[in-house]
């Protein structure tokens, strides 16, 4: 189990790091490396799921010196709100009391949901729309899904745009007629897929758009020889529905931790 923990951890810290790599016209966005964990800095996105720490004392045990830099390497570029997620794997075991004694909490949203997958067929999954393999003519379109979906700047559409075609990645589309309306990635490095950027424009939700593309991406996976897939997503704050981890749970994904967010203190 922790060899599946550490590399759901792994290839997300991969993905990231890759796509904030593709984002480097986006002013201020960097992934550095601190500790041994992936730093994500996003100021032009001003929310926590941009801006976090994957892999904290994961590889290698995590110091009080680390936490410095990371809090160093955030208020530098001008961001003040960010989260550090800590994994049962994270090491020492006083890391949760140094992260306490600087303030971080948990926020409402306390924990991701890391799930994974072997690579065996997917299981059928019904819509009317018609899903796809992403084409260079559908970048401009999932670039301006991806920023509704998530709510940011529409000014920011070139970065996921900049996805299709790029080393390493393999888009999809769901389309309403000719028209995308949902899409999806999928990330392969070292015989491992990462699931992610899942987005759908709010009138088309509800319609099968994510069931389906988290199949195509199932099998894409499968075809590219990978031995594991492995996905995340945020786990509901009490009695809240959750059509996201409903839907991963129903593609065949199997919850292997839960992984803790600690958000840095507001001054």
């Amino acid at each position: 189990m922790n060899e599946l923990i550490h590399d759901a951890d792994t290839i997300e810290a991969a993905a990231c790091a890759d796509l904030y790599a593709a984002g480097a016209d986006v002013p201020g966005t960097s992934a550095q490396t601190i500790g041994g964990a992936t730093v994500l800095i996003a100021p032009s996105i001003p929310v926590s799921h941009f801006n976090r720490v994957i892999g904290l004392g994961v590889d290698q045990a995590a110091t009080e010196a680390d936490l410095d830099a990371i809090e160093a390497a955030f208020r530098a570029s001008g961001v003040n709100s960010w989260w550090v997620h800590r994994s049962p794997l994270a090491q020492p075991a006083a890391l949760e009391e140094w992260l306490r004694q600087r303030r971080y909490a948990l926020p409402p949203r306390r924990a991701w949901a890391k799930l994974v997958r072997d690579p065996v067929p997917a299981a059928p999954a019904p819509t009317a729309l018609a899903v796809r393999a992403a084409t260079p003519a559908d970048a401009q379109a999932i670039g301006v899904i991806a920023c509704s979906a998530y709510d940011m700047p529409a000014a920011l559409a070139p970065w996921f745009a900049s996805l299709a075609g790029r080393s390493g990645w393999q888009l999809f589309v769901a389309c309403d007629g000719p028209a995308p309306v949902a899409t999806g990635a999928l990330f392969v490095r070292d015989g491992i897929g990462w699931l992610g950027i899942g987005a759908t424009l709010a009138d088309c939700r509800g319609r099968g758009a994510q069931s389906a593309l988290l199949a195509a991406r199932i099998d894409a996976a499968r075809a590219a020889g990978c031995r594991l897939i492995v996905t995340e997503t945020g786990e509901p704050v009490g009695d809240e529905a959750n059509p996201s981890l409903a839907n991963i749970r129903r593609a065949g994904f199997v919850q292997v931790c839960s992984r803790l967010n600690y958000a840095a203190p507001q001054d």
